[in-house]
């Protein structure tokens, strides 16, 4: 079961990053801010993919996890309901895979109540040392906690965009907490990564 849900959501990764690198399908996420970076929606990436027939709770909990997943998928956020998905690599040219929608029953309400347990069980940000506080399973623990975090963050904002217009108390409680867990998930690879490299002078 667990490799059908991994194999699952790499065909979504995949399709993300062959939609994030089509000129037709991204836009401008925002001028002045990103110049140059063209997204798509973290709202119509998740509505496309459940056009192409996946089920909604594997959208949840694999676009959210995209970005750790591949570092070539990031983030960008507009406005703090507004996050942007965009590529940032080198071109990808395998073609995307071919879905075949044997789940079409997902399309059903029911199964769109339980995407807030998916990403527990997602692939982790970077793949921690060997050695070191990294390769405690405290860290490990760590990093899984962080993942599921993303994933309720991700549903905040699309909860708050139907909530809006917002007031600047929430605006900036929205603002801030995005930008503490970015900052803890960019802690928490800082750490994986240098003691990884740390293993090499070994």
């Amino acid at each position: 079961m667990a490799n059908t849900k991994n194999s699952q959501a790499a065909k979504i990764r995949q399709q993300i990053i062959s939609w994030l690198q089509d000129p037709a399908e991204t836009e401008v996420v925002f001028q002045e801010k990103f110049p140059g970076i063209r997204g798509i929606r973290a709202v119509s990436l998740r509505q496309k993919l459940v056009a192409l027939g996946y089920a909604n709770s594997a959208v949840m909990g694999a676009v959210s996890a995209a970005p750790s997943v591949d570092h070539r998928i990031k983030k960008a956020a507009r406005k703090p309901r507004q996050v942007f998905y965009y590529f940032d690599g080198e071109p990808d040219n395998t073609p995307a895979p071919t879905v075949t929608p044997a789940v079409k029953v997902a399309t059903s309400q029911p199964k769109a109540t339980q995407p807030t347990t998916t990403p527990q069980r997602v692939t982790r940000t970077v793949a921690p040392a060997a050695e070191g506080l990294s390769g405690t399973p405290a860290f490990r623990d760590l990093l899984a906690t962080n993942q599921a975090l993303h994933s309720q963050v991700d549903a905040l904002l699309d909860a708050a965009q139907q909530q809006r217009p917002l007031g600047d108390l929430e605006l900036t409680f929205l603002t801030d907490f995005t930008a503490q867990v970015a900052k803890q998930t960019e802690l928490l690879d800082a750490l994986a990564t240098q003691e990884r490299i740390d293993q090499l002078r070994h």
